[in-house]
């Protein structure tokens, strides 16, 4: 459930208008990349015994859901099928600043990985909004746009922002994920989260471990710099996820069947961000001798800039 990096704080963008809009699709093609593409997913792209696309296929739901829970349903498992699709472009677009900063052959392998996996994911969503009686399609921009260069950064600073930034994000999304995959009663949306639970537990390790092995190599000034950036990569993360739903709420009984179909009411989402981010963010990044905690608490100094 990556979060694409619109512009890297507090650099500024790149650009806006660098991508084109049209109907994203996820589905397989039929052509002669289809059995590699099959393959792919049930062994390189494979995490346990599950098999999601076969729970998804011929699956139908098996609870009773309001029209305007299904509505609400279809539109965000639509949403997550977009930020899926594009996380594998940033994924992938990690490789030539993890090049240059001189990463080891292992973490430029895993981020490729991550990438297709991303791709798994967003056809997995889609796959979920056919089940909940929709087409897995939409309008949007088709590419998000480029990495931040956080141009007056070295090479390995540069590197370190991006991955530690999707870290963050990635271990967001696991404690999301897990209490989604715990409240699920529909079997085959269980099977999908299930996978997803899986493979973001290792995209936020990614983070986690070349923070690990970056941060003691940064001098004075490149710590610094990491720790100004802070409150720019807080305050964007919590509005792309909190402030779309920032004042939902729900009813128990839309509740429950939006817990049924993989989703916490709004209400829940947000007391999961916020506790996730004290405990599983912030603590570990203090620990590791970063401000975290104080580019928390500076964060909303950053949106009046």
């Amino acid at each position: 459930m990556l979060l694409h990096l619109r512009r890297g704080p507090p650099d500024p963008a790149v650009g806006p208008g660098l991508s084109v809009r049209g109907t994203l699709r996820v589905d397989a093609g039929e052509g002669p990349l289809r059995a590699q593409h099959d393959r792919l997913m049930r062994t390189a792209l494979r995490r346990g015994d599950g098999d999601p696309e076969a729970a998804l296929e011929g699956a139908a739901l098996e609870g009773d859901y309001r029209p305007e829970t299904l509505a609400y349903a279809r539109g965000a498992w639509l949403e997550r099928m977009r930020r899926e699709h594009h996380s594998a472009a940033v994924f992938s677009q990690m490789l030539p600043q993890l090049m240059d900063a001189g990463a080891t052959l292992d973490t430029k392998t895993a981020v490729l990985r991550m990438a297709m996996e991303e791709l798994r994911h967003a056809g997995l969503c889609g796959g979920v909004v056919r089940l909940l009686g929709a087409e897995p399609s939409l309008e949007t921009e088709l590419m998000p746009a480029p990495l931040p260069l956080h141009e007056k950064a070295t090479p390995r600073e540069r590197a370190l922002r991006n991955v530690l930034f999707v870290g963050v994000n990635e271990t967001i999304a696991v404690a999301l994920l897990t209490e989604e995959r715990e409240l699920t009663r529909e079997p085959a949306i269980a099977a999908v989260l299930e996978q997803l639970v899986a493979d973001e537990v290792g995209h936020a390790k990614l983070g986690w471990t070349y923070l690990a092995e970056t941060w003691p190599t940064l001098d004075a000034e490149q710590r610094a710099r990491t720790d100004a950036y802070l409150p720019y990569a807080f305050a964007y993360l919590e509005e792309s996820l909190m402030g779309p739903i920032a004042r939902l709420r729900y009813d128990d009984a839309r509740r429950d069947e939006l817990n049924a179909l993989g989703l916490p009411a709004p209400q829940d989402l947000r007391e999961l961000f916020y506790a996730a981010m004290q405990q599983a963010v912030l603590a570990p990044l203090d620990a590791q001798g970063l401000a975290a905690s104080e580019g928390w608490a500076a964060r909303a100094a950053t949106r009046a800039r």
